[in-house]
């Protein structure tokens, strides 16, 4: 049983590299029926591989890796379906290809995953325009907008190769969060904590802890205000800290006015819980990240640039809940027990 457990999460995800092609044939021949039928079957083996791998606590660097291998392989399928439609996507398919391939290259070079914020819009402007084209095809025409969304893909996936370019010519040594010690040594005392450890067991986005959020925004912060000449360390300790809120908000169906629900009140929330357990680390620059890192939502403008920049990675790593299939799902079904 405990085999199974170890090695069903990433069963799950091969699963869905193998459909792709298959996707990809029922999207050029317009086999919609069966299509819809097989997006379904995808969705629930993507939504269960995460679950249980943490469910089951079996959750490893290369079933992290295969998932995000397993999603760029469907964007790709996708691309292919799409280019039939608007040659343009063609262009993207080419270069989403070379974006991919420089990136193994950097990981076998560097034993990481690059962080790069240009890479990050990126990834969710062609999750976005890919939408668009299926919503073309199959929906109604919107060929002005979707054009208008293929050149600022293209664009920006032009700028992430020479980024790549720029960093593999530098041959920069890469660390991840595990093995760069001057990381670890600013944010030690948050991740070592009996309650910032209770915030694994916190569902906060979609398939993701409030843990693995945080640690991800954290590091992306890091690195980019390393390279941004910014106050790296805040940004560290309060990419750590800016979701530290008080219980978890997915299962919570208590009603409640618009500006007390979770979005509206958690920054406060994180900014409380920071400054009680860790009053050596938060000063008022941190404060301030954490406060305002929901802006608008918050109305408070942030004050400082590393307010800015946390408000915009947080963002931005949070597309991928936003813009996943499931979504929708799990939002209807949360409705639901709502209503009983």
């Amino acid at each position: 049983m405990n085999q199974i457990k170890k090695y069903l999460p990433n069963i799950l995800t091969v699963i869905r590299i193998i459909l792709t092609p298959l996707i990809v044939y029922l999207g050029i021949t317009k086999q919609i029926s069966i299509l819809f039928i097989l997006a379904i079957i995808i969705a629930i083996t993507d939504f269960l591989d995460g679950r249980l791998a943490r469910k089951w606590q079996t959750n490893s660097s290369f079933g992290k890796k295969l998932d995000i291998f397993s999603d760029r392989i469907l964007t790709i399928g996708l691309l292919i379906i799409l280019m039939k439609n608007n040659t343009l996507f063609l262009y993207v398919l080419i270069l989403e290809t070379i974006i991919i391939l420089f990136y193994m290259l950097l990981f076998f070079k560097t034993k990481r995953v690059e962080s790069l914020l240009v890479n990050k819009i990126k990834t969710w402007l062609v999750f976005f325009t890919v939408l668009l084209g299926i919503v073309e095809i199959f929906i109604f025409k919107l060929n002005i907008v979707v054009n208008i969304f293929l050149y600022l893909t293209l664009f920006l996936q032009l700028i992430t190769i020479i980024k790549c370019i720029k960093i593999y010519k530098n041959k920069q040594e890469k660390k991840n969060h595990y093995e760069d010690k001057e990381y670890i040594k600013i944010v030690k005392d948050i991740l070592n904590h009996k309650e910032f450890l209770k915030r694994k067991e916190f569902e906060h986005h979609y398939n993701e802890s409030v843990y693995d959020h945080v640690l991800r925004v954290s590091y992306d912060c890091y690195k980019i205000g390393k390279k941004l000449k910014l106050d790296y360390k805040a940004l560290a300790i309060a990419g750590l800290l800016h979701d530290f809120y008080d219980k978890p908000w997915q299962k919570n169906f208590e009603k409640k006015k618009l500006f007390e629900k979770h979005g509206f009140v958690h920054a406060e929330q994180a900014r409380k819980n920071a400054k009680k357990y860790f009053p050596n680390l938060v000063n008022e620059k941190i404060e301030d990240m954490i406060k305002t890192h929901m802006f608008p939502l918050n109305i408070r403008l942030p004050k400082y640039k590393e307010s800015w920049l946390l408000t915009f990675i947080d963002k931005a790593d949070s597309m991928d809940f936003l813009l996943h299939p499931f979504l929708l799902t799990k939002v209807g079904r949360k409705y639901k027990q709502k209503k009983k």
